[in-house]
């Protein structure tokens, strides 16, 4: 026999679960033995059993008690408790707790028109082998209480509201009530009813009225249940702005704050505008507080609008440290003046360094987080100075001047062993943008970027003269712009979201490239139900060289070899504005800008010494697909995801793939460049988890490639050995590789 010893508090937190139960309406129902715990006893599961009807589902529910239950990351860090450093994480049952959350979930199907829910746990388990109970909640919602009518009254609750308004408001007030007013016959709910006084007096603050009331009051029917609302209006004096206060500003002028406002005294007042200055001084990046209100005054025509402020120091640095499989070793530096001689610009000047180190790491880095054997690696340098005007003419125009210098490794030319680090381009230039902001996250920008361009290939070869440097002007304007609607521009669930942009090169001013070029992405958002979101994309471009550009880059047949070494030039000079595909946001399964055509080249710094070259295409047509789903048992801010991309990819009339013989290019004994169709229809599958963080998601997919060229199921350095050995085809020659099929993308925020 077992005997149980209750301490004091648990024997009077017992009796009153028992006394408790007395009230419940189903008295003849079995009990668990609650009267078995102790202070040991834990949750192992909560669970809903629901009688009639289901309004809310469990994840609703669980929000709403104190009891909790672990979850996934909890089981599994109790089944490995065992190993040192790990301890067992508990779930304590209380019962006083659990009776408390019985009157929550009462409370809140009241609080969702619910009259009179029937909420218990008799059915509730309990494991004494393991002093570990189920708990089980068995709810009866009953009928809810529907809307019966609504009326609108003025402010003496004699009339009806539009009387309030002037022949010029009262359409508007009528057409507002049709579009918000709740509709008769749908269950009532307290959220819904501060809803629509909250809608009433923002439609009210819009319009001029900076002093409105609005009160409810019900009647319900329980009988029926059914409940009748009226709202009292009184909107008061429309008024306008007399005065606009700012406090707090030291080194920042008066003058610099009121520019930003999109009001001033004299307009009439409109909440949407006091709040969207508030915005409008976050974005100056001077203020780490801006707050905006309406200081207590007299109920009158004139309103008085404050705005407090905090101010940022104007001078800061930050510094990053990071390594990633093809950049290495990346540090990042920047220092930026908020107010530089004063007139809110900005100064910053910024340095990144991706040193592409190490180039083969230590044994003991796992191979995932190894640099990849089929691209160089991604070694850049750059140093900018950018100087930002915010108000330039007019207060949603901004302009800014951005000198720079870069040298790097271009992917398209490769490594070269003759200079310092290997690095093979070299770009010095000036950035000029304007960009207009026409809501918050949408915004046009034009800008012009002029830079001298200075290439310096690989000099292998087999050519009795190698390619030389390539010194070259680049003078382009672009356009591009953000538009559309969505819940949340950052992390959005439901809405549109078109991005289009144009390019220009050659159009003023000398450039060793000319064409023209546009390209875009239509992204949509969906809620299929709470927890399953849809989001769709389509995207795509296309590129028109002109000029000698044109004529270089379409190489008759047969060519000459001064045309073959022109069209090779143009080549590596349209290496940055061909389109690629491949990458965790565009399409899933292959390494970024590696999907599509691609061509062997000899390489000097890759491990297996040799890598792939992407050929690029004049015209990108794509979509992705994905369904955003919950992650089963885990909480709100964990989410799976599966997903569909696919792209077409063609250089159309455009000769891409280099000729072969030239410089690092391999070639088979016939002379033919070692390389894939250059035209593909590219199709990735797979599935993701994802991680709600402050600064956005965390992003962990796993791809399949349903459409793989040749090359892709093949190492770079067995082909490249075939090709030494040889063989007449080295890549059928050479075995292919499952798992290259697959392939981890991992990313912070959206995937697209």
């Amino acid at each position: 026999m077992t005997s149980l010893s209750l301490r004091p508090r648990w024997g009077i937190a017992v009796l009153s679960l028992l006394l408790g139960l007395s009230t419940v309406t189903l008295p003849s129902r079995a009990q668990a033995p609650l009267r078995l715990t102790n202070e040991n006893t834990s949750v192992s599961e909560i669970s809903y059993r629901f009688v009639d009807s289901q309004t809310f589902p469990p994840e609703r529910l669980q929000e709403q008690i104190a009891t909790q239950v672990p979850g996934f990351v909890a089981r599994l860090r109790n089944t490995f408790a065992f190993l040192p450093g790990l301890k067992r994480i508990a779930f304590p049952f209380d019962p006083i707790t659990l009776q408390k959350d019985v009157a929550r979930l009462r409370q809140f199907y009241q609080q969702n028109g619910f009259l009179k829910p029937d909420i218990d746990y008799p059915a509730s388990q309990l494991d004494t082998s393991a002093n570990a109970i189920h708990v089980i909640f068995t709810i009866r919602e009953g009928p809810p209480l529907t809307l019966r009518n609504i009326d609108f009254r003025s402010g003496d609750g004699a009339a009806p509201a539009e009387t309030e308004f002037d022949d010029a408001l009262h359409r508007e007030w009528i057409d507002f009530r049709a579009r918000t007013t709740l509709q008769t016959g749908e269950r009532y709910t307290q959220f819904k009813r501060t809803q629509l006084e909250d809608n009433v007096q923002s439609w009210l603050r819009n319009r001029g009225f900076a002093f409105p009331q609005v009160t409810s009051t019900t009647q319900i029917d329980t009988a029926a249940a059914a409940v009748s609302l009226e709202l009292t209006v009184d909107p008061g004096p429309r008024g306008t702005v007399s005065e606009i206060r700012i406090e707090g500003n030291s080194s920042v002028s008066d003058q610099i704050v009121l520019r930003e406002l999109p009001f001033q005294v004299g307009d009439r007042f409109s909440a949407t505008d006091v709040s969207d200055g508030q915005q409008q001084l976050f974005d100056l990046n001077l203020f780490r507080v801006a707050l905006a209100d309406i200081p207590d005054q007299p109920r009158d025509r004139s309103v008085t609008v404050r705005y407090r402020v905090r101010e940022a120091k104007l001078r800061a640095y930050s510094g990053q440290l990071g390594y990633g499989t093809q950049k290495g070793v990346t540090l990042e530096g920047n220092w930026r003046h908020r107010n530089f001689q004063g007139d809110a610009r900005t100064l910053n000047v910024g340095g990144i360094a991706e040193t592409g180190y190490p180039e083969n790491p230590p044994s003991f880095i796992p191979d995932f987080l190894s640099r990849s054997t089929t691209q160089d690696p991604k070694r850049r340098f750059r140093t900018s100075v950018t100087l930002r005007q915010p108000y330039f003419f007019v207060d949603r125009l901004s302009a800014s001047l951005e000198p720079f210098a870069e040298e790097k490794i271009n992917p398209t030319l490769g490594a070269n062993p003759t200079r310092f680090l290997d690095l093979s381009e070299r770009q010095i230039g000036l950035n000029t943008r304007l960009v207009y902001d026409l809501l918050p996250f949408r915004s046009i920008s034009l800008e012009h970027s002029l830079t001298r361009v200075q290439q310096f290939p690989p000099p292998s070869g087999t050519d009795a003269a190698p390619l030389g440097d390539d010194l070259f002007d680049r003078s382009i304007f672009s356009i591009s712009g953000t538009f559309g609607k969505a819940d949340d521009f950052v992390n959005p669930t439901e809405g549109v979201i078109f991005r289009p942009s144009a390019q220009v090169g050659g159009l003023l001013l000398n450039s060793g490239v000319e064409f023209a070029r546009t390209s875009g992405g239509l992204s949509g958002y969906l809620p299929y139900s709470d927890d399953i979101e849809l989001a769709g994309r389509l995207f795509g471009g296309v590129i028109w060289p002109l000029g000698e550009s044109r004529d270089n880059l379409i190489l008759p047949s047969p060519a000459p070899p001064e045309q073959r070494r022109l069209n090779r030039t143009f080549q590596d000079r349209f290496s940055n504005h061909l389109f690629y595909a491949g990458g965790g946001t565009d399409v899933r399964g292959w390494q970024s800008q590696l999907a599509g055509g691609k061509v062997l080249r000899k390489s000097d710094i890759a491990r297996t010494e040799y890598v792939y070259r992407s050929i690029g295409g004049r015209l990108k047509l794509g979509v992705n697909l994905e369904a955003r789903l919950p992650f089963p048992g885990l909480g709100s801010s964990w989410r799976t995801a599966i997903f569909l991309d696919g792209a077409y990819l063609t250089p159309g009339s455009l000769s891409l793939t280099p000729p072969a013989g030239l410089s690092d290019i391999a070639a088979t004994p016939d002379g033919d460049a070692v390389s894939t169709n250059p035209s593909q229809l590219l199709i990735g599958t797979g599935g993701g988890v994802r991680y709600k963080t402050q600064f956005g998601f965390i992003r962990l997919d796993l791809a399949y490639k349903l459409t793989p060229d040749a090359l892709d199921l093949r190492r770079p350095g067995a082909v490249g050995s075939a090709v030494e050995s040889g063989n007449t085809d080295p890549i059928e020659s050479t075995s292919t590789r499952t798992i290259r099929r697959f392939r981890l993308h991992f990313g912070v925020g959206r995937s697209f």
